[in-house]
């Protein structure tokens, strides 16, 4: 009797198993159509670096004191007055008694160069289609 009652269970046991076993979830055997891609194909051959192509590019701006980036949609003739104005105002920085000119921009990968001038424009800063990133530092004159 007891052999009996052990039947049921494990048929059912097996019987997911093998369901289990069959199916592919999150991996498949078959390559996945976006790996091909990313290999070779895109808008930049692969040893052609990034330039500036398009007339509105998002870049990353960054706090790095606070640890807060934001993304935003700017055109290569837009100044680094402006990106710092919109930046301050998505980071919740924009208070009137602290004024622009004690916030700097810099490149991300190239800070040593110095701060961009207030009055220069994105595609004079090196802006490119991808992967553009600035940092915002607080550097208050009076202090």
């Amino acid at each position: 009797m007891a052999t009996r009652s052990m039947l049921a269970p494990l048929a059912i046991l097996l019987a997911g198993a093998a369901l289990l076993s069959s199916m592919t979830a999150f991996c498949s055997t078959q390559p996945s159509l976006r790996a091909s891609v990313a290999r070779g194909a895109g808008v930049y051959g692969k040893d052609e670096p990034f330039e500036l192509r398009r007339s509105i590019v998002e870049i990353t701006v960054t706090s790095p004191a606070h640890g807060s980036r934001t993304r935003l949609l700017v055109e290569p003739d837009e100044t680094i007055e402006s990106v710092l104005t919109r930046s301050r105002a998505a980071f919740d920085f924009d208070v009137d008694w602290i004024p622009n000119s004690d916030w700097q921009m810099y490149k991300f990968d190239d800070e040593e160069a110095g701060a961009f001038a207030k009055d220069a424009k994105l595609k004079d800063c090196q802006l490119v289609d991808h992967e553009y990133e600035l940092h915002l530092y607080f550097e208050p004159k009076d202090f």
